[in-house]
């Protein structure tokens, strides 16, 4: 049996400077995967926001502030939540931004980031959050491939599995180093096949283009992804708190369930759910003022010239 396992590939890293305090700054695969992913999502999120018409540039701006908050947040649950005795030993480490995510800290941090943004522009949440989360499905799958490289979500040894998971031994890696040749399973590898599943579904077979309400396409998605999620973190390995049996991220997902539950069946379109600002109001705006603009040079040229032809008669 064990042939048909997944054999653990070690990737190959870099360090790059040991800091005092901070520790070794290592290069490693999964950041470049994460950049890749971003780089790609943005461009997603910028394809879903032209076609609704949305103001480019305030999009760009929202991007970039939630990117900020999605990663500091994703970085303090992970080791608030997942390592608080690494925190009690080094209080610097919240600062590590690049040592550990949380993919539910991400989901809360970018939903702080949202309302931040929508409060600061007097803007309505839910069209801004529709393409986040549709550029979200591209930057989080290439997230999980570099977790899934890297194994830095080791999940419970084969035999350890409750029995209504055993058929997840099929997905088992190994030889895992340091444990004397037993398998485990790997998170971020299960994560990320699914996370291709819900992307290409999202992309290809879900008419995205097609005149929704506001909020749909999230409810859609919050609903694909928190049951998987919820099961998976069942076969987490010991070392991962947990907190009156369940771990934060099966609480996070049930709260993400709720939510596309909502938006799905129960929240009904309001009135105010489009009134986002507007990329042709923009750039009609900036054509009549450029209009406006070349009229009044080309009075003052005419202002001028006849000055200059009235002192020359004289």
């Amino acid at each position: 049996m064990l042939e048909a396992l997944i054999p653990y590939l070690s990737m190959p890293e870099k360090t790059l400077v040991d800091l005092p305090v901070i520790g070794q700054l290592k290069l490693q695969v999964f950041g470049p995967l994460v950049a890749v992913g971003v780089i790609i999502g943005l461009q997603r999120v910028l394809t879903y926001a032209k076609h609704k018409d949305m103001d480019e540039f305030m999009i760009r701006d929202l991007m970039f502030w939630v990117l900020i908050f999605g990663f500091v947040i994703s970085h303090w649950v992970s080791v608030i939540f997942y390592f608080p005795e690494d925190v009690a030993r080094n209080p610097w480490l919240l600062l590590m931004i690049w040592n550990g995510l949380s993919s539910v800290g991400g989901f809360f941090g970018a939903l702080v980031g949202v309302w931040w943004f929508s409060r600061k522009h007097n803007q309505p949440r839910l069209a801004l959050i529709d393409p986040l989360v549709f550029g979200f499905l591209t930057g989080f799958t290439f997230g999980r491939l570099g977790c899934s490289l890297v194994h830095d979500h080791p999940g419970t040894f084969v035999e350890n599995l409750p029995s209504w998971l055993s058929w997840l031994e099929v997905m088992a890696v190994g030889p895992w180093p340091g444990t004397g040749g037993r398998f485990r399973l790997d998170l971020g590898l299960l994560e990320f096949i699914y996370d291709v599943g819900i992307a290409v579904y999202f992309y290809t077979i879900y008419n995205w283009k097609k005149d929704r309400r506001p909020g749909l396409l999230t409810g859609y998605v919050c609903m694909a992804y928190a049951p998987y999620r919820f099961i998976l973190d069942f076969a987490r390995g010991a070392q991962d708190a947990r907190y009156f049996g369940l771990t934060t991220a099966h609480y996070a997902t049930l709260a993400l369930f709720c939510i596309g539950v909502y938006l799905v069946f129960i929240r009904k379109e309001q009135p105010g759910d489009r009134d986002y600002a507007k990329d042709s109001v923009r750039i009609a705006a900036e054509k009549a003022a450029a209009e406006k603009a070349a009229a009044e040079g080309g009075d003052a040229d005419k202002g001028a010239a006849a000055e200059t032809g009235a002192d020359a008669s004289a």
